[in-house]
Order: structure tokens, then C-alpha cells, then sequence
């Protein structure tokens, strides 16, 4: 009899996958098997190390990695899963831990339903080995099966991406398919002729829809759903409109398949050539056609210019724009007189009454206050740094009513996420019961019921970067006065020592005060911290 004291690590794994084949695999039952074990067998639980909601093809586990960890440490000498699929389903990294990592260390392993019972002294187990082929193969498979399920769906014209494209919206009447949406529509054929016949630049196009108030596609969804969150819903941005230009479904195409994966076992994701992609004509109405799909194209890429090697650099390209419209500040160098800003809303001839003042401000003014108000930061935090960081967190720490707002947010989103799981559990047992005896109906059941939990995972995924973005004001003060140590007093600004302090410097309109003075404001944001000193 083997009279060792045992300090056993149960580790429970359960992921969405493990609810599809229908066995019971719960959390709960697998602590409930491996305290009934320990119990059995007289071994001392250490812990219980629970991954609720994460894949078994691969290793990067939180709880996994603190069971581990508590294992080098050496608090626990004992390992002990329900079964070997719930430590893993990749048979090379599960053959590394059981067979060699494990015995080299002293470390017992056990997977109950299993039989398997792994120590020091054992043999080389190749039934095991056997055993987690056999897992690993299950993953490949739903893994292949989905990815033919979405080759099939896109072939026959049906849409699969959870946001539906600017100017179109579900049929009501079509299971995944598109409708166009004609009180939106217009705006995205507004887009295409503006470019392709009034030659008008990407920027401005954006410019004119945010005067004309057009919602942009993150406002217009959240205004479906009821409530339009948005600080800026008529705001619309270069990228946006590219996507627009360069989505294909305007010409009533289906593309899937533009990108894939490795393989089931990793998350890289590459860019499938255009030969693989899955591509179905005519799946809905067009919006465009496509000569306006041509001529917009050609525009654009006639005005794609190179810069100019004879003009001195302008070492603000990118980082400076207007306070009033959030328009690029553009640089002029008359051959005669000192260079200089002004807005580029300002230029646009076509933009008629809608057009922005020119902010112009003097290219060495701009360098000279932002030089200024860079040594002023340097100063005060090698006065005191402790007072620094205190103005610094003060300007960037979230408020409690948006942390609380964002809390019980995710709590009832965490109840949606069970509670569906719970859905697709009882579906899938009232089907394996025979309660349901229709499988297309199931089918149609649990896909509706995976959508549904989807969405709510990906919101629950937003508003977690959300808390966490809010949350860590410490560390981003902390990283920007990292930044600020590396300089003393700076006598000459450079480009790069603006893009690794400078998030973005906006220029106001001047303003006279009296006949004779002038003020003008320039906000310089922060790389981390946004706006903390004030520059005039």
C-alpha cells in the first residue's frame, strides 16, 4: 500500500465545445467526482483550479497556470481530473506534462473516469497517449465541420457576420439574409458618387456627413437598439468610409473566407489568398453598381499623392488637428514667408457654409509652446514627483458612477451568458431524450440560442477592456512618467520625440481680447494620460 501523503491539485476544465457532446461535464460534477475521490482515497485537497469557459487545444489557462505554478512551488504532489479531456485536448502538450514533466518532478496524475493513474515509477502509458489522439480529434472535427457549415451558408447567399452593413438590414421574412435598408442606403451611394463624380477626398466626404448629421454606423446600430450612446454619433472617421468603399456586399456579393486560421489549435489568423475566398453572386440587391464601384476606385487611387522630398519635414504630420471640427491641420510653405497651419476643413471649396475657420497658426509658434509646455511637465515632476502623478491621476481616473454603470452591466450580461448555456443544455438534452424529435428544428433552436450567447460574449468582452481601460490609471500614469524620466531640459523638438510623448495636439481659433492681443489655445494630449498641462 502506498502510504505517501498526497496534496491534491483537482483541476476542472469546461468549455462550450464540452456542452456540445452532451456529456455531463459540468463544473460542479467534476468537483463533486474529484472530492468523492480524494475522499475515497484519503488524499488532501490542496485546491480546486477551475477554467470555466476555455478550450482545451491549447495550454494558456488561467487556472491551469496557477495550478502549475502552486506545482513548482511545490504545494502540491498530486494532480487529479475527471477524465483526460478535461486537462487537455492536445495530445503532444498532454503527453509532455503527463508522461514526462510530471514523473520528472515527483508528481502524481490521475484522471478518474479514465483508469489512468500515472506516477514516478510507471511505465510509459501508450493507451493514454491513445486516448488523447482521440480528444484532440474531436475539436478538429467540429473545428472542420464549421468552418464547411460557413463555406455552404456563404454559397448560398446567406449573411454571417453579426453587424449588418451601413445601408442594409435583416429580412424579416429570409432567414440570414440582407434587405435594403432605403432610409440608409442613399448615404452609402452618396459616399461612392461624391468621390467617383464630384472628386471630392475621403476626408472631406467624412467632414460633410458629420454637418449633414448623418449617423455614423456605430450610432445608427446603437440608435436600432434604442438609445444612441455615442459622445460623437454624426462623427465619422477615414477608416469608416474606406470600409464602406472597400466592402464588396454593396455590389450584392457574399465574400467569406478572407481570412483563417492556422489551424483549430492556434489563434493566428492570416489573409487567405483571393483564390480561396468563398464568393456568392448576386445573394442580395446591390446598392451600386458596378461602374460607381470603378469610378470611385480610380478616384481614389488618382489622389493617393507621394510626398513631396523637396518640402522640409513636418514633424506634427499626423498628431496635429483642429479643436473645433477634429480635421487634419494642414502644413503651407510659401517660399517668402514663415510656414504654417490651417485647417483643412477650411480649404474645402465644396463644403459652401459648412466650412471651418482656418486656425492658422505659425509653424515655429506651434513648436516653440509645445516645446514650452513639454520642459514645464519635465519640471514638475522633477520638483515633486508625488505631487505630478497626483495632478496626472487626478485628470484620468474614472469616475464611480461609470465603473458602477459598467459593473452591473456585466453582472447581467454574466446572467445571459448562463442562462443561455443553460438553454443549449436542456435543447440538447430534450433532443438526445426525444422530446424534440425534429433535428432541423433543433438545429435552428440551438443556433438561435449560440448567436444569442455570442453577442453577449462579445459585449461582456467589450465592456471588460472598457473597466480594465478605465481601471488602470495607475499604471498609465506610471508608464507616462517612465516616458518623461528619459529627458531632461529639451532644447529642440524632433519627430520622434513628439510621437513617443504626444498622443495628438489640437489647435483652437485666435481670439482677440484686446485691440492688440491675441490668444490662442493648443491642447497637447498626452501619450497614456491624455491632457494634463495647459498650453496657450
Amino acid at each position: 500500500m502506498d502510504m505517501k501523503i498526497y496534496k491534491a491539485a483537482c483541476y476542472c476544465r469546461l468549455s462550450q465545445d464540452d456542452l456540445n457532446d452532451g456529456t455531463s461535464v459540468s463544473i460542479t460534477t467534476q468537483m463533486a467526482v474529484a472530492r468523492e475521490y480524494c475522499k475515497e482515497n484519503r488524499f488532501q485537497i490542496v485546491d480546486f483550479y477551475c477554467d470555466d469557459g476555455y478550450t482545451g487545444t491549447n495550454f494558456n489557462r488561467p487556472e491551469f497556470k496557477r495550478m502549475m505554478k502552486d506545482v513548482e512551488k511545490g504545494k502540491v504532489n498530486l494532480v487529479i481530473v475527471k477524465d483526460l479531456s478535461r486537462f487537455g485536448r492536445e495530445h503532444i502538450m498532454v503527453d509532455s506534462y503527463t508522461q514526462v514533466y510530471f514523473p520528472e518532478n515527483g508528481i502524481r496524475f490521475i484522471a478518474i473516469y479514465d483508469n489512468i493513474d500515472i506516477t514516478p515509477r510507471s511505465h510509459y502509458d501508450l493507451m493514454m497517449n491513445i486516448k488523447s489522439v482521440i480528444n484532440e480529434y474531436y475539436p478538429a472535427e467540429v473545428s472542420g465541420k464549421v468552418r464547411n457549415s460557413f463555406d455552404v451558408k456563404t454559397k448560398n447567399g446567406e449573411f454571417l457576420h453579426p453587424t449588418v452593413p451601413y445601408g442594409y438590414k435583416k429580412s424579416s421574412t429570409q432567414k440570414n439574409k440582407l434587405e435594403i435598408d432605403y432610409e440608409y442606403a442613399p448615404v452609402v451611394v452618396k459616399i461612392f458618387e461624391m468621390i467617383a463624380y464630384q472628386g471630392i477626398g475621403v476626408t472631406n466626404v467624412a467632414n460633410m456627413l458629420y454637418e449633414q448629421k448623418i449617423p455614423n454606423p456605430t450610432a445608427l446600430k446603437e440608435l436600432k437598439d434604442g438609445q444612441i450612446k455615442s459622445a460623437n454619433p454624426y462623427r465619422w472617421n477615414k477608416s469608416t468610409i474606406y470600409g464602406i468603399l472597400n466592402n464588396q456586399v454593396y455590389l450584392g456579393k457574399m465574400i467569406n473566407g478572407k481570412t483563417r486560421k492556422v489551424s483549430f489549435k492556434s489563434d493566428k489568423i492570416f489573409k487567405a489568398d483571393e483564390s480561396e475566398w468563398v464568393v456568392a453572386e448576386n445573394a442580395h440587391e446591390p446598392i451600386i453598381s458596378q461602374e460607381l464601384w470603378d469610378n470611385a476606385h480610380m478616384r481614389v487611387n488618382q489622389r493617393k499623392r507621394k510626398c513631396n522630398p523637396n518640402q522640409p519635414e513636418n514633424m506634427f504630420k499626423g498628431i496635429l488637428t483642429c479643436m473645433d471640427c477634429d480635421s487634419t491641420m494642414r502644413v503651407f510653405n510659401p517660399k517668402k514667408k514663415s510656414r504654417y497651419f490651417v485647417c483643412s476643413k477650411s480649404q474645402c471649396r465644396v463644403a459652401g457654409d459648412f466650412r471651418c475657420s482656418t486656425h492658422n497658426i505659425k509653424y515655429d509658434v506651434l513648436e516653440e509652446s509645445v516645446l514650452r509646455d513639454i520642459n514645464l511637465m519635465i519640471k514638475m515632476l522633477k520638483t515633486d514627483e508625488e505631487a505630478f502623478l497626483n495632478q496626472v491621476l487626478g485628470n484620468i481616473r474614472m469616475d464611480e458612477g461609470s465603473e458602477e454603470r459598467i459593473c452591473n452591466e456585466l453582472s447581467d450580461i454574466n446572467k445571459q451568458i448562463d442562462r443561455q448555456t443553460k438553454k443549449y443544455k436542456k435543447l440538447y438534452d430534450d433532443y438526445y431524450d426525444g422530446i424534440i424529435h425534429d433535428s432541423k428544428l433543433f438545429e435552428e433552436m440551438a443556433a438561435e440560442c449560440e448567436e444569442k450567447r455570442q453577442y453577449y460574449l462579445t459585449r461582456k468582452s467589450q465592456l471588460e477592456e472598457e473597466l480594465e481601460s478605465a481601471t488602470k490609471v495607475f499604471e498609465d500614469s506610471e508608464r507616462f512618467i517612465r516616458l518623461l524620466k528619459k529627458y531632461d531640459y529639451i532644447t529642440e523638438l524632433s519627430s520622434e520625440l513628439l510621437n513617443t510623448l504626444i498622443e495628438k495636439i489640437t489647435v483652437g481659433e485666435k481670439t482677440y481680447v484686446e485691440p492688440n492681443k491675441v490668444v490662442q489655445k493648443v491642447k497637447i494630449y498626452y501619450k497614456f494620460v491624455g491632457l494634463v498641462g495647459k498650453c496657450e
